[in-house]
């Protein structure tokens, strides 16, 4: 696939999550999808990590929306400038109780499409 149709992945894969439509997930994401992340560095691996990835944030703010900052292709790999907004009405990945309160996050992800 060019950069170019691998944006448009993930321009669809936000449109879908944006909807609530989680079974995006096992059309867009790989059998050995990895989460790089400081803050869990045991996520589990693969579409079930996938699928808690997004069920945990949803679950935490189940109107959540993701926003697309800033989108670079190149070869088989594309970065993503994220923000997440929604109101914090569930539990939240670190136990958080629910505050009621908005919510905003950044962040950016560096997505690897294999060929």
């Amino acid at each position: 696939m060019s950069a170019a149709d691998n944006t448009a992945v993930l321009y669809r894969l936000v449109e879908e999550l944006n909807h609530g439509n989680l079974a995006i997930i096992d059309n867009v994401f790989s059998p050995s999808f990895v989460l790089h992340d400081a803050h869990h560095p045991h996520w589990p691996r693969g579409l079930d990590g996938a699928r808690q990835m997004v069920t945990v944030m949803r679950t935490a703010a189940p109107d959540l929306q993701l926003t697309v900052e800033g989108m670079v292709a190149e070869g088989d790999k594309v970065v993503v400038r994220w923000t997440f907004r929604g109101t914090h009405t569930g539990v939240s990945v670190s136990g958080t109780p629910p505050t009621g309160n908005p919510l905003t996050a950044l962040a950016i992800g560096i997505y690897r499409f294999p060929k």
